[in-house]
């Protein structure tokens, strides 16, 4: 999958939804979603089953079992940064070596973030940022700005080790897909008004994409 990340170390993979991918798992993996719908089984396999067939492709590293720390965020292979993300109907992977630092991947399926769900995720400057768009186009680039931030708190997590609500990152929109996220508040080792930089890509899933390189 390309048009994502402008820079080629970070590979991107994904694939639809299917059960088929279940009957892959390790046993670890199996093991970890016993009792889980099977909805979710199926979003958890492919997702697992994707990054195990990139880690392999990409970085020659066979056998691992992909599970989850307790704080519920896959662990990856030492030196590899991952990020997973799956909507009802696909699944996408991230990865990249982590000497070159983090990322975050997220994919909606739904049309539209409602307008009764901006107040929980959007800050102020945002929701004015939407009212100047056409009516037709406001809950589409609503559901980017929350994707947005999505993918960018999968990619501070493994450096931060920190919660971070919606509301503490301010995303903006540029030219060709391009996206910049900042903070509105110090979290971990990151400063308020640090700034990262991302894409977006509009089709029948919006896919928001943020690296944040290493220092």
């Amino acid at each position: 999958m390309t048009g994502l990340f402008d820079d080629a170390r970070i590979r991107v993979l994904t694939s639809p939804i299917s059960d088929a991918f279940v009957a892959l798992l390790s046993e670890r993996e199996t093991s970890a979603i016993s009792g889980v719908v099977e909805r979710r089984r199926r979003e958890f396999a492919t997702g697992r089953v994707l990054a195990r067939n990139g880690l392999e492709r990409f970085f020659g590293i066979t056998g691992f079992d992909l599970l989850n720390a307790p704080d519920r965020a896959p662990v990856w292979p030492h030196g590899i940064s991952g990020s997973i993300a799956h909507s009802h109907t696909r699944a996408w992977v991230a990865l990249v070596d982590s000497a070159y630092g983090t990322v975050g991947i997220d994919g909606e399926d739904r049309v539209e973030l409602g307008r009764n769900l901006w107040h929980l995720t959007l800050r102020d400057e945002e929701v004015a940022y939407l009212e100047t768009l056409d009516d037709s186009s406001r809950g589409r680039r609503a559901l980017a700005i929350f994707s947005a931030k999505e993918a960018l708190y999968k990619a501070q997590y493994p450096r931060s080790h920190s919660f971070m609500d919606y509301k503490s990152l301010r995303v903006e929109f540029a030219d060709a897909g391009l996206l910049r996220g900042t903070f509105q508040q110090a979290v971990g080792p990151f400063p308020n008004r640090f700034v990262v930089n991302g894409r977006w890509l509009n089709g029948d899933s919006l896919v928001t994409a943020i690296w944040i390189p290493a220092r």
